[in-house]
């Protein structure tokens, strides 16, 4: 009889290990699921504070009338910018192009002949590999896949940044109005948006770009 007892508690006792062993394994499978999710807003997050620095740090080097993001170094977030990688750890991707004068510039985006973005109007991509850690997001996709994590920064942001002296840009429209300050002896923006405005320092002449007619049509003085 006693030995009866003690096999039915020695079998009690494998089925509560099992028990526990479950409970412990679902416990850390939801952890690691809810450490992703976090990982992935954070990195979301991270994207958003290097776009903002980004935009705080864009200059005009070429006097073109267009502004210029930080140049990518080997593809990452240059060291000043401070933050470079995901929550994950892994190196951040970053590409520019400038929509300007080709430059030779050593700090701001050169690139004009390479499009790093089938959207329109983007001077920079900012890219997190995501959980998985492979890039499957390149220059063609116009979204990011998989479980990549992309963020575009675009041209009206840069000028909009600038005018307005803010501390960040939470729209990541690509074309809405932007104006522009400039001289009057400096060439028209190529390509402008539709309802840009130009500010002529120099002659104090305001003017605004009419897609209609692709033509500047002065509205002050």
């Amino acid at each position: 009889m006693r030995q009866g007892f003690m096999l039915i508690e020695v079998m009690l006792a494998i089925v509560m290990a099992g028990i526990l062993a479950a409970v412990l394994a679902t416990m850390g499978y939801y952890t690691v699921i809810q450490g992703n999710t976090l990982k992935q807003q954070n990195s979301k997050t991270m994207l958003e504070v290097i776009r903002s620095r980004l935009l705080n740090t864009a200059s005009n080097p070429d006097n073109d009338a267009y502004f210029e993001l930080l140049k990518e170094v080997n593809a990452t977030v240059p060291v000043v910018i401070g933050l470079g990688k995901d929550a994950w750890g892994r190196n951040i991707s970053y590409t520019t192009y400038d929509f300007g004068t080709h430059n030779t510039n050593a700090t701001y985006a050169d690139n004009n002949t390479t499009s790093i973005s089938p959207n329109a109007n983007v001077l920079g991509r900012l890219l997190s590999r995501g959980e998985d850690g492979i890039l499957q997001t390149n220059a063609t996709h116009s979204s990011a896949q998989g479980d990549d994590i992309l963020l575009e920064i675009g041209i009206g942001e840069t000028n909009h940044m600038k005018l307005y002296n803010g501390s960040e840009v939470s729209t990541q429209t690509r074309g809405y109005n932007s104006a522009i300050v400039a001289l009057s002896t400096d060439p028209y923006p190529a390509s402008p948006i539709n309802g840009t405005i130009l500010f002529l320092r120099d002659t104090n002449v305001t003017k605004i770009y009419d897609s209609n007619t692709s033509d500047w049509i002065q509205i002050s003085p």
